[in-house]
């Protein structure tokens, strides 16, 4: 019989955070709100929660700033209109390769679509080089 220790240290500062995080891979676009010299640039969602967003991103972000982070939403509205998450927080935590945002606020807005036609990538295989004598 295996006998537990009642003050098992994984259960005492284990991860302690109230929200579930769902680990997710999306790209995400973020500045700052702060005027005269904003900050701003590309990273990864790491993972995300109802109240705040984990990103990866090269750019040191300073602790307390406001920004706005805007997510390519993976999923179609109706099935064929693209979606950005657009969300404003605060930065709560940061370390030199990412940063953690509390959300104050997000909305679902529509997107202009990237799809491109599939004819549209044939054509790269047809390219032809320019020659000196013509087309």
């Amino acid at each position: 019989m295996t006998v537990q220790n009642p003050l098992d240290s994984s259960q005492i500062f284990g991860d302690r955070r109230s929200r579930v995080r769902f680990p997710l891979v999306m790209r995400v676009r973020y500045r700052t709100f702060e005027r005269g010299s904003p900050c701003s640039g590309e990273g990864w969602v790491v993972n995300m929660s109802r109240s705040s967003i984990l990103v990866s991103a090269e750019h040191a972000v300073k602790l307390g700033k406001r920004m706005e982070l805007n997510l390519e939403w993976p999923c179609l509205l109706h099935g064929r209109t693209p979606l950005r998450f657009v969300a404003a927080g605060e930065v709560v935590r940061c370390d030199a390769s990412s940063f953690a945002v509390k959300l104050v606020g997000h909305q679902f807005r529509t997107a202009k679509s990237k799809i491109t036609p599939i004819d549209a990538l044939l054509r790269f295989d047809k390219v032809r080089t320019p020659t000196p004598d013509g087309p």
